[in-house]
Protein backbone atom coordinates (compact mmCIF):
# COMPACT_ATOMS: atom_id res chain seq x y z
CA UNK A 1 0.00 0.00 0.00
CA UNK A 2 1.19 3.62 -0.96
CA UNK A 3 2.42 5.81 2.02
CA UNK A 4 0.33 9.35 2.23
CA UNK A 5 1.81 11.94 0.68
CA UNK A 6 2.32 15.09 2.92
CA UNK A 7 -1.06 16.56 1.46
CA UNK A 8 -3.20 13.13 2.00
CA UNK A 9 -1.94 12.86 5.19
CA UNK A 10 -2.45 16.04 6.44
CA UNK A 11 -5.71 16.92 4.75
CA UNK A 12 -7.25 13.30 6.68
CA UNK A 13 -5.62 14.30 10.01
CA UNK A 14 -7.91 17.86 9.54
CA UNK A 15 -10.60 16.10 8.06
CA UNK A 16 -10.93 14.26 11.09
CA UNK A 17 -10.04 16.99 13.44
CA UNK A 18 -12.78 19.11 11.91
CA UNK A 19 -15.63 16.20 12.89
CA UNK A 20 -15.91 16.00 8.55
CA UNK A 21 -16.65 12.31 7.03
CA UNK A 22 -14.73 11.40 3.90
CA UNK A 23 -17.79 11.81 2.37
CA UNK A 24 -19.10 15.32 3.37
CA UNK A 25 -15.86 16.69 2.08
CA UNK A 26 -15.88 15.31 -1.06
CA UNK A 27 -19.28 16.89 -1.70
CA UNK A 28 -18.22 20.34 -0.58
CA UNK A 29 -15.10 20.70 -2.76
CA UNK A 30 -16.85 18.64 -5.62
CA UNK A 31 -14.26 15.63 -6.07
CA UNK A 32 -15.86 12.33 -5.55
CA UNK A 33 -15.68 10.28 -2.26
CA UNK A 34 -13.22 7.94 -4.23
CA UNK A 35 -10.69 10.31 -5.62
CA UNK A 36 -10.39 11.91 -2.08
CA UNK A 37 -10.00 8.64 -0.53
CA UNK A 38 -7.10 7.75 -3.29
CA UNK A 39 -5.41 11.18 -2.64
CA UNK A 40 -5.35 10.71 1.22
CA UNK A 41 -4.11 7.39 0.68
CA UNK A 42 -1.26 8.61 -1.46
CA UNK A 43 -2.46 6.35 -4.69
CA UNK A 44 -3.35 9.98 -6.37
CA UNK A 45 -1.22 12.98 -6.34
CA UNK A 46 -3.86 15.96 -5.40
CA UNK A 47 -4.35 18.77 -8.05
CA UNK A 48 -3.68 22.57 -6.77
CA UNK A 49 -7.14 23.16 -7.41
CA UNK A 50 -8.17 20.18 -4.74
CA UNK A 51 -5.76 21.23 -2.21
CA UNK A 52 -6.97 24.59 -2.54
CA UNK A 53 -10.51 23.96 -1.89
CA UNK A 54 -9.84 21.41 0.95
CA UNK A 55 -8.01 24.38 2.19
CA UNK A 56 -10.83 27.15 2.18
CA UNK A 57 -13.25 24.52 3.49
CA UNK A 58 -11.13 23.21 6.51
CA UNK A 59 -10.09 26.54 7.40
CA UNK A 60 -6.28 25.21 7.08
CA UNK A 61 -4.94 29.23 6.37
CA UNK A 62 -3.01 28.21 3.64
CA UNK A 63 -1.02 25.46 5.44
CA UNK A 64 -2.34 22.90 3.17
CA UNK A 65 -1.35 24.99 -0.01
CA UNK A 66 1.97 25.56 1.50
CA UNK A 67 2.72 21.95 1.05
CA UNK A 68 2.00 22.10 -2.80
CA UNK A 69 5.44 22.40 -4.89
CA UNK A 70 6.82 26.09 -5.26
CA UNK A 71 7.63 26.87 -9.32
CA UNK A 72 10.88 28.16 -10.02
CA UNK A 73 10.64 31.31 -12.23
CA UNK A 74 14.73 31.35 -12.92
CA UNK A 75 16.12 34.26 -11.24
CA UNK A 76 13.02 36.72 -12.74
CA UNK A 77 12.78 37.84 -9.14
CA UNK A 78 16.67 38.88 -8.72
CA UNK A 79 17.19 40.26 -12.29
CA UNK A 80 17.38 43.77 -12.28
CA UNK A 81 14.96 45.54 -15.00
CA UNK A 82 17.43 47.40 -15.73
CA UNK A 83 19.85 44.94 -16.29
CA UNK A 84 22.97 43.97 -18.80
CA UNK A 85 22.01 44.71 -22.00
CA UNK A 86 23.66 44.11 -25.47
CA UNK A 87 23.05 47.76 -26.24
CA UNK A 88 21.13 50.11 -28.52
CA UNK A 89 23.55 49.44 -31.47
CA UNK A 90 22.22 46.28 -32.75
CA UNK A 91 19.64 45.83 -35.94
CA UNK A 92 16.05 45.63 -35.16
CA UNK A 93 14.46 43.16 -38.24
CA UNK A 94 11.11 43.19 -38.41
CA UNK A 95 9.12 41.18 -41.41
CA UNK A 96 6.23 38.93 -41.92
CA UNK A 97 6.02 35.66 -43.55
CA UNK A 98 3.71 33.46 -44.48
CA UNK A 99 3.34 31.99 -41.20
CA UNK A 100 3.09 35.21 -39.15
CA UNK A 101 5.21 37.90 -37.90
CA UNK A 102 9.29 37.36 -36.56
CA UNK A 103 11.27 40.09 -35.17
CA UNK A 104 15.54 39.59 -34.61
CA UNK A 105 17.39 42.18 -32.66
CA UNK A 106 20.91 41.79 -34.76
CA UNK A 107 24.11 42.96 -33.20
CA UNK A 108 25.89 42.70 -36.42
CA UNK A 109 23.25 43.68 -39.30
CA UNK A 110 25.85 42.21 -41.82
CA UNK A 111 24.85 38.79 -40.72
CA UNK A 112 20.98 39.68 -42.01
CA UNK A 113 22.00 41.38 -44.81
CA UNK A 114 24.37 38.26 -46.21
CA UNK A 115 21.23 35.85 -45.26
CA UNK A 116 18.47 38.22 -47.62
CA UNK A 117 21.05 38.82 -50.30
CA UNK A 118 18.83 37.77 -53.10
CA UNK A 119 16.12 39.72 -51.97
CA UNK A 120 14.48 42.65 -53.10
CA UNK A 121 13.95 45.41 -50.96
CA UNK A 122 15.19 48.91 -50.17
CA UNK A 123 16.94 50.59 -47.28
CA UNK A 124 17.09 54.51 -46.17
CA UNK A 125 20.53 55.43 -45.40
CA UNK A 126 21.18 58.66 -43.46
CA UNK A 127 19.77 60.19 -40.23
CA UNK A 128 16.19 59.48 -39.82
CA UNK A 129 14.41 63.54 -38.87
CA UNK A 130 11.06 64.62 -38.11
CA UNK A 131 9.60 67.67 -36.72
CA UNK A 132 9.01 66.71 -33.47
CA UNK A 133 6.00 68.39 -32.49
CA UNK A 134 4.20 67.77 -35.29
CA UNK A 135 4.87 63.92 -34.79
CA UNK A 136 3.97 63.20 -31.51
CA UNK A 137 0.49 63.51 -31.92
CA UNK A 138 0.19 61.09 -34.56
CA UNK A 139 2.81 58.50 -32.67
CA UNK A 140 0.12 59.10 -29.74
CA UNK A 141 -2.50 58.33 -31.85
CA UNK A 142 -1.23 55.27 -33.23
CA UNK A 143 -0.20 54.07 -29.49
CA UNK A 144 -4.19 54.43 -28.64
CA UNK A 145 -5.44 52.38 -31.88
CA UNK A 146 -2.79 49.92 -31.43
CA UNK A 147 -4.03 49.10 -27.61
CA UNK A 148 -7.67 49.08 -29.16
CA UNK A 149 -6.41 46.81 -31.57
CA UNK A 150 -4.55 44.44 -29.25
CA UNK A 151 -8.07 44.00 -27.73
CA UNK A 152 -9.64 42.48 -30.65
CA UNK A 153 -6.66 40.70 -32.68
CA UNK A 154 -4.30 38.50 -31.43
CA UNK A 155 -0.10 39.13 -31.03
CA UNK A 156 0.85 38.02 -34.33
CA UNK A 157 -1.39 41.20 -35.82
CA UNK A 158 -0.40 43.13 -33.03
CA UNK A 159 3.36 42.70 -32.44
CA UNK A 160 4.72 43.79 -35.79
CA UNK A 161 3.13 47.28 -35.81
CA UNK A 162 4.48 47.99 -31.94
CA UNK A 163 7.45 47.10 -32.24
CA UNK A 164 8.45 49.31 -35.41
CA UNK A 165 7.00 52.21 -33.84
CA UNK A 166 9.24 51.29 -31.04
CA UNK A 167 12.16 51.39 -32.86
CA UNK A 168 11.19 54.12 -35.01
CA UNK A 169 11.08 56.72 -32.07
CA UNK A 170 13.99 55.45 -30.95
CA UNK A 171 15.91 56.22 -33.88
CA UNK A 172 14.69 59.45 -34.36
CA UNK A 173 15.02 60.46 -30.94
CA UNK A 174 18.79 59.07 -31.69
CA UNK A 175 19.13 61.88 -34.33
CA UNK A 176 16.92 64.94 -32.79
CA UNK A 177 18.40 67.73 -30.91
CA UNK A 178 18.78 67.29 -26.87
CA UNK A 179 15.81 69.26 -25.98
CA UNK A 180 13.21 66.89 -28.42
CA UNK A 181 14.39 63.25 -27.41
CA UNK A 182 12.64 63.43 -23.93
CA UNK A 183 9.10 63.20 -25.19
CA UNK A 184 10.22 60.65 -28.27
CA UNK A 185 12.06 58.28 -26.11
CA UNK A 186 9.45 58.23 -23.37
CA UNK A 187 6.74 57.35 -26.13
CA UNK A 188 9.34 54.91 -27.55
CA UNK A 189 9.51 53.23 -24.05
CA UNK A 190 6.19 52.89 -23.74
CA UNK A 191 5.50 51.31 -27.18
CA UNK A 192 8.08 48.84 -26.23
CA UNK A 193 6.71 48.15 -23.02
CA UNK A 194 3.40 47.15 -24.73
CA UNK A 195 5.65 44.98 -27.25
CA UNK A 196 6.58 43.31 -24.17
CA UNK A 197 3.31 42.53 -23.29
CA UNK A 198 1.88 41.18 -26.88
CA UNK A 199 5.11 38.80 -26.50
CA UNK A 200 3.82 37.30 -23.35
CA UNK A 201 0.46 36.59 -24.89
CA UNK A 202 2.32 35.46 -27.53
CA UNK A 203 3.33 32.89 -24.87
CA UNK A 204 7.01 34.21 -25.07
CA UNK A 205 8.07 35.45 -21.41
CA UNK A 206 11.67 35.74 -22.20
CA UNK A 207 10.80 38.01 -25.08
CA UNK A 208 8.39 39.91 -23.04
CA UNK A 209 11.07 40.33 -20.64
CA UNK A 210 13.76 41.57 -22.88
CA UNK A 211 11.50 43.97 -24.58
CA UNK A 212 10.44 45.85 -20.57
CA UNK A 213 14.21 45.99 -20.48
CA UNK A 214 14.59 47.98 -23.35
CA UNK A 215 11.65 50.22 -22.60
CA UNK A 216 12.95 50.56 -18.97
CA UNK A 217 16.08 51.51 -20.66
CA UNK A 218 14.17 54.28 -23.17
CA UNK A 219 12.83 55.75 -20.39
CA UNK A 220 16.04 56.17 -17.97
CA UNK A 221 17.29 57.92 -21.30
CA UNK A 222 14.01 60.04 -21.76
CA UNK A 223 14.10 61.27 -17.84
CA UNK A 224 11.03 58.84 -16.66
CA UNK A 225 12.33 56.37 -14.14
CA UNK A 226 8.42 55.49 -13.16
CA UNK A 227 8.88 52.76 -15.65
CA UNK A 228 11.92 50.93 -14.39
CA UNK A 229 9.96 50.59 -11.36
CA UNK A 230 6.64 49.46 -13.64
CA UNK A 231 8.85 46.76 -14.92
CA UNK A 232 8.67 45.16 -11.57
CA UNK A 233 4.64 44.49 -11.56
CA UNK A 234 5.47 43.50 -15.39
CA UNK A 235 7.75 40.94 -14.11
CA UNK A 236 5.21 39.52 -11.30
CA UNK A 237 2.96 39.72 -13.95
CA UNK A 238 4.98 36.90 -15.67
CA UNK A 239 4.95 34.88 -12.38
CA UNK A 240 2.05 35.04 -11.97
CA UNK A 241 1.38 32.50 -15.05
CA UNK A 242 4.10 30.90 -14.57
CA UNK A 243 2.36 29.97 -10.90
CA UNK A 244 5.53 31.38 -9.18
CA UNK A 245 3.68 32.88 -6.15
CA UNK A 246 6.73 33.36 -4.16
CA UNK A 247 8.32 35.94 -7.00
CA UNK A 248 5.00 37.35 -7.49
CA UNK A 249 4.82 38.42 -4.16
CA UNK A 250 8.33 39.56 -3.67
CA UNK A 251 8.43 41.29 -7.09
CA UNK A 252 5.19 43.44 -6.16
CA UNK A 253 6.99 44.58 -2.85
CA UNK A 254 9.86 46.26 -4.21
CA UNK A 255 7.53 47.91 -6.90
CA UNK A 256 5.49 49.37 -3.59
CA UNK A 257 8.69 50.19 -1.70
CA UNK A 258 10.04 52.29 -4.07
CA UNK A 259 9.87 56.08 -2.62
CA UNK A 260 10.07 57.27 -6.55
CA UNK A 261 6.96 54.96 -7.57
CA UNK A 262 3.62 56.56 -8.37
CA UNK A 263 0.58 55.75 -6.96
CA UNK A 264 -1.01 54.06 -10.37
CA UNK A 265 1.84 51.72 -10.25
CA UNK A 266 1.94 50.94 -6.56
CA UNK A 267 -2.02 50.30 -6.76
CA UNK A 268 -0.98 47.92 -9.77
CA UNK A 269 1.80 46.24 -7.87
CA UNK A 270 -0.68 46.12 -4.55
CA UNK A 271 -3.11 43.55 -6.59
CA UNK A 272 -0.20 41.40 -7.87
CA UNK A 273 0.59 41.06 -4.64
CA UNK A 274 -2.76 39.76 -3.60
CA UNK A 275 -2.86 37.01 -6.52
CA UNK A 276 0.05 36.00 -5.11
CA UNK A 277 -1.18 35.30 -1.01
CA UNK A 278 -4.00 34.10 -2.94
CA UNK A 279 -1.46 31.54 -4.54
CA UNK A 280 -0.31 30.39 -1.15
CA UNK A 281 -4.18 30.23 0.79
CA UNK A 282 -3.32 33.53 2.74
CA UNK A 283 -6.49 34.83 2.09
CA UNK A 284 -6.33 37.95 5.06
CA UNK A 285 -3.04 39.49 3.48
CA UNK A 286 -4.75 38.93 0.57
CA UNK A 287 -7.59 41.14 0.94
CA UNK A 288 -5.48 43.53 2.91
CA UNK A 289 -3.47 43.73 -0.33
CA UNK A 290 -6.72 44.33 -2.51
CA UNK A 291 -8.29 47.00 -0.11
CA UNK A 292 -4.69 49.01 -0.03
CA UNK A 293 -5.06 48.76 -3.74
CA UNK A 294 -8.67 50.06 -3.87
CA UNK A 295 -7.13 53.06 -2.03
CA UNK A 296 -4.28 53.53 -3.98
CA UNK A 297 -6.18 53.13 -7.42
CA UNK A 298 -8.71 55.62 -6.34
CA UNK A 299 -5.94 58.18 -5.82
CA UNK A 300 -4.33 57.97 -9.09
CA UNK A 301 -7.55 58.48 -11.18
CA UNK A 302 -8.34 61.89 -8.76
CA UNK A 303 -4.50 62.68 -9.63
CA UNK A 304 -3.96 60.91 -12.96
CA UNK A 305 -0.49 61.41 -14.33
CA UNK A 306 0.25 62.52 -18.18
CA UNK A 307 0.66 60.23 -20.70
CA UNK A 308 -1.08 56.86 -21.66
CA UNK A 309 -2.31 55.27 -18.87
CA UNK A 310 0.13 52.24 -17.35
CA UNK A 311 -1.17 49.02 -17.22
CA UNK A 312 -5.14 47.57 -17.96
CA UNK A 313 -7.35 50.71 -18.83
CA UNK A 314 -10.05 49.11 -19.97
CA UNK A 315 -11.84 47.15 -17.18
CA UNK A 316 -15.22 48.43 -15.13
CA UNK A 317 -13.98 48.10 -11.85
CA UNK A 318 -10.47 46.87 -11.61
CA UNK A 319 -10.56 45.81 -7.66
CA UNK A 320 -14.03 43.82 -7.71
CA UNK A 321 -12.61 41.72 -10.38
CA UNK A 322 -8.90 41.12 -8.79
CA UNK A 323 -10.92 40.13 -5.78
CA UNK A 324 -12.80 37.81 -7.50
CA UNK A 325 -9.64 35.79 -9.67
CA UNK A 326 -8.39 35.72 -5.94
CA UNK A 327 -11.38 34.02 -4.43
CA UNK A 328 -10.98 31.50 -6.90
CA UNK A 329 -7.50 30.60 -5.77
CA UNK A 330 -8.45 31.03 -2.16
CA UNK A 331 -10.74 28.19 -2.72
CA UNK A 332 -13.60 29.84 -2.61
CA UNK A 333 -15.13 29.20 -6.27
CA UNK A 334 -18.70 30.10 -5.29
CA UNK A 335 -17.89 33.49 -4.37
CA UNK A 336 -15.17 34.29 -6.72
CA UNK A 337 -17.91 32.96 -9.82
CA UNK A 338 -20.97 35.02 -8.30
CA UNK A 339 -18.83 38.50 -8.31
CA UNK A 340 -17.05 37.92 -11.60
CA UNK A 341 -20.18 37.29 -13.50
CA UNK A 342 -21.71 40.37 -12.12
CA UNK A 343 -18.36 42.28 -13.33
CA UNK A 344 -17.87 41.20 -16.99
CA UNK A 345 -20.99 42.15 -18.10
CA UNK A 346 -19.78 45.91 -17.65
CA UNK A 347 -16.78 45.50 -20.16
CA UNK A 348 -16.89 48.17 -22.88
CA UNK A 349 -18.19 46.71 -26.17
CA UNK A 350 -14.32 47.07 -27.48
CA UNK A 351 -12.71 45.44 -24.74
CA UNK A 352 -12.76 41.44 -25.77
CA UNK A 353 -8.98 40.55 -24.63
CA UNK A 354 -9.99 41.85 -21.06
CA UNK A 355 -13.45 40.69 -21.03
CA UNK A 356 -12.53 37.23 -22.21
CA UNK A 357 -9.91 36.94 -19.53
CA UNK A 358 -11.69 37.46 -16.71
CA UNK A 359 -14.86 35.90 -18.87
CA UNK A 360 -12.69 32.64 -18.42
CA UNK A 361 -12.07 32.93 -15.39
CA UNK A 362 -15.29 33.21 -14.16
CA UNK A 363 -16.70 29.52 -16.26
CA UNK A 364 -13.59 27.98 -14.18
CA UNK A 365 -14.49 29.00 -11.12
CA UNK A 366 -18.53 28.31 -11.47
CA UNK A 367 -16.97 24.79 -13.07
CA UNK A 368 -14.83 24.04 -9.63
CA UNK A 369 -18.13 25.27 -7.97
CA UNK A 370 -20.16 22.68 -9.79
CA UNK A 371 -22.01 24.55 -11.64
CA UNK A 372 -21.85 23.53 -14.87
CA UNK A 373 -24.88 24.98 -16.68
CA UNK A 374 -23.52 28.75 -16.14
CA UNK A 375 -19.79 27.30 -16.82
CA UNK A 376 -20.56 26.37 -19.98
CA UNK A 377 -23.17 28.93 -20.83
CA UNK A 378 -20.04 31.22 -20.65
CA UNK A 379 -17.35 28.58 -22.50
CA UNK A 380 -19.74 28.53 -25.19
CA UNK A 381 -19.37 32.15 -26.06
CA UNK A 382 -15.66 33.12 -25.52
CA UNK A 383 -14.52 30.10 -27.42
CA UNK A 384 -14.19 31.72 -30.46
CA UNK A 385 -13.06 34.98 -29.39
CA UNK A 386 -10.31 33.05 -27.64
CA UNK A 387 -9.27 31.78 -30.69
CA UNK A 388 -9.11 34.75 -32.51
CA UNK A 389 -7.00 36.55 -29.39
CA UNK A 390 -4.57 33.60 -29.78
CA UNK A 391 -3.46 34.76 -26.06
CA UNK A 392 -1.50 32.66 -23.53
CA UNK A 393 -2.46 33.97 -20.65
CA UNK A 394 -6.31 33.07 -21.01
CA UNK A 395 -4.91 29.72 -22.23
CA UNK A 396 -3.85 29.31 -18.68
CA UNK A 397 -7.00 29.12 -17.21
CA UNK A 398 -8.84 27.35 -20.30
CA UNK A 399 -6.11 24.54 -19.58
CA UNK A 400 -7.02 24.55 -16.30
CA UNK A 401 -10.83 24.78 -16.97
CA UNK A 402 -10.67 21.81 -19.52
CA UNK A 403 -9.33 19.56 -17.19
CA UNK A 404 -11.93 20.33 -14.12
CA UNK A 405 -14.82 19.58 -17.35
CA UNK A 406 -12.75 16.14 -17.41
CA UNK A 407 -14.31 15.68 -14.56
CA UNK A 408 -17.87 16.55 -15.51
CA UNK A 409 -17.62 14.89 -19.06
CA UNK A 410 -20.68 12.91 -18.12
CA UNK A 411 -22.84 15.69 -17.68
CA UNK A 412 -24.56 16.56 -21.48
CA UNK A 413 -23.71 20.16 -21.99
CA UNK A 414 -20.08 19.37 -21.29
CA UNK A 415 -19.42 16.67 -23.49
CA UNK A 416 -19.38 18.88 -26.77
CA UNK A 417 -17.23 21.40 -25.11
CA UNK A 418 -14.55 19.04 -24.40
CA UNK A 419 -13.14 18.38 -28.13
CA UNK A 420 -13.61 22.06 -28.91
CA UNK A 421 -11.37 23.36 -25.87
CA UNK A 422 -8.83 20.89 -26.93
CA UNK A 423 -8.77 21.74 -30.50
CA UNK A 424 -8.93 25.38 -28.77
CA UNK A 425 -5.52 24.67 -26.87
CA UNK A 426 -3.84 22.62 -29.91
CA UNK A 427 -4.68 25.13 -32.10
CA UNK A 428 -1.34 28.06 -31.57
CA UNK A 429 -0.25 28.95 -34.45
CA UNK A 430 3.59 28.97 -35.38
CA UNK A 431 3.39 32.97 -35.09
CA UNK A 432 5.42 33.47 -31.89
CA UNK A 433 8.11 36.17 -32.24
CA UNK A 434 11.54 34.51 -32.53
CA UNK A 435 15.27 35.26 -31.76
CA UNK A 436 17.34 32.97 -33.30
CA UNK A 437 20.33 34.78 -32.81
CA UNK A 438 19.82 34.87 -29.24
CA UNK A 439 18.82 31.23 -28.34
CA UNK A 440 15.01 31.43 -28.62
Amino acid sequence: MSEPSPFGAEIRSRRTAAGLSLGELARRVHYSKGHLSKVEAGQKLASAGLVRLCDAELGAGGELVNLLPTTACGNGANEQPDGSDPGDQETWVIGIGNNGAYFTPVSDPHLMANGTSAAVGMTFEGQARANTDAALGPFLARFDEARNLGQVAGPDVVFPLVILEARTLQVLADHAPPYEQTALLQLAARYAEFAGWMAQEAGDDRMAWWLTKKAVRMANAGGDPSLRLYALVRRADIALYQDDALSLIELSRRAQQHDQVPVRIRGLAAQREAQGHALIGDRTACMRAIDRSAVLLTEATISPQAGPTLGTARTPDLVALMKGWCLHDLGRPAEAAELLDREIVQFPPRAHRARVRYQTRAALAYAMADELERATELIVSLLEPARILDSATIRHDLRSLTKVLARRRSYPAVRPLLPALTTLLQEKRNTLIGDPLLGH
